[in-house]
């Protein structure tokens, strides 16, 4: 399987998946390009890994470049975590490929990017915060979900204490997500769960996903530090 991500900042699910591919978690898959709005550490990370990277034009209309480097690409699967809307011909040409992760149960809090989404749920007084790995439609952040999860936000909690627990969230459940798209793949010999601990918060995953037990505990993510 072959999976491309369109990036802007930090490339922390890049490195996770990439991680999660070297760790056979995953079985026959490659991250086969990356592509950015800007250069940032994603490209950084792929060129350190010779995987081909490139920053490219998205603020076209109809995406034209974006759309030819895809078809030139093909991927079967595309991680959306680039800070842009695509455009609807891209949309249209890859449908049923796009995977986007945010950072919220949607529909709350949708169109917002980054950790927004939990400064706002903090702001509105809200008492649980989450996930959503989802197909990518025409609209923004309105595509079916595949996987979600939710933790309860605590007294006491910060923008960045929930963000280090929904990033491990995210990779989870984008992890399941991409392995969903190959029905014979099996992610290891863990049995699927509902809930777990992710950096000391409980996490609750609809549907249930696998967890490499590496993951279980903190040495197993000290590769994304």
């Amino acid at each position: 399987m072959k999976i491309a991500f369109l990036c802007s900042g930090g490339g922390g699910n890049l490195r996770f998946m990439a991680q999660a591919i070297r760790m056979g978690w995953i079985g026959d898959a490659e991250i086969c390009a990356v592509l950015s709005d800007r250069e940032c550490a994603a490209n950084s990370f792929a060129r350190s890994r010779g995987i081909d990277t490139e920053v490219i034009d998205f603020s076209a209309t109809a995406q034209t470049a974006v759309l030819a480097k895809l078809r030139n690409i093909d991927a079967d699967v595309i991680v959306t975590t680039v800070h842009k809307i695509l455009a609807s011909e891209v949309v249209r040409a890859f449908s049923g490929k796009l995977v986007n992760l945010h950072y919220s149960l949607l529909p709350a809090f949708a169109a917002e990017i980054g950790d927004r989404p939990v400064r706002r749920a903090l702001d509105y007084g809200a008492k649980f915060v989450g996930i959503t790995v989802h197909m990518v439609d025409e609209n923004v952040d309105t595509g079916w979900p595949i996987i979600q999860a939710v933790t309860a936000i605590q007294l006491g909690s910060t923008t960045q204490a929930l963000m280090n627990t929904l990033f491990r969230s995210g990779c989870v459940g984008l992890l399941n997500a991409i392995a969903s798209f190959l029905p014979d793949v099996q992610l290891g010999q863990e049995a699927a769960r509902s809930s777990t601990m992710l950096d000391g918060q409980a996490v609750h995953f609809s549907p249930a996903v696998v967890i490499p037990a590496t993951l279980d505990h903190e040495q197993g993510w000290a590769f994304l530090k």
